[in-house]
């Protein structure tokens, strides 16, 4: 069982979908970890923010997003909440159901052995 980031099953679910990407990341290696660390249950986000175990990871990249943050205007910084709670509000919208496998047809001159029982000796 995976560990609940949030209360709420959304931002829970964005939470997992983010920190999964973050994971399979090769561009941040010492952040790639900190996300499995974080999926795996083996570290919380109060440990992380408490200790200085993943300090470099959080240092490099949270001037850069104050400084971005910062410079935008109020309808800006309006805009980016808005976009956000629009994320949210497809992440909480019921997933569509994929469509059942499709059997192609075999080719002519191909033999379909796709209702053969390999297990018949």
């Amino acid at each position: 069982m995976s560990p609940e980031f949030s209360a709420d099953p959304v931002r829970n679910r964005a939470r997992h979908e983010l920190l999964t990407k973050l994971a399979a990341s090769t561009a941040n290696p010492a952040a790639a970890e900190m996300a499995r660390e974080l999926l795996a249950g083996n570290v919380t986000p109060r440990g992380i923010l408490s200790t200085n175990l993943y300090a470099d990871v959080l240092a490099a990249s949270t001037p850069g997003f104050a400084e971005w943050y910062g410079s935008l205007s109020e309808g800006e910084k309006d805009a980016q909440a808005e976009a956000g709670r629009n994320a949210l509000t497809q992440l909480a919208a019921p997933e569509a159901k994929p469509a059942p496998p499709r059997r192609s047809d075999a080719v002519d001159d191909e033999e379909d052995f796709s209702e053969v029982d390999w297990l018949d000796g």
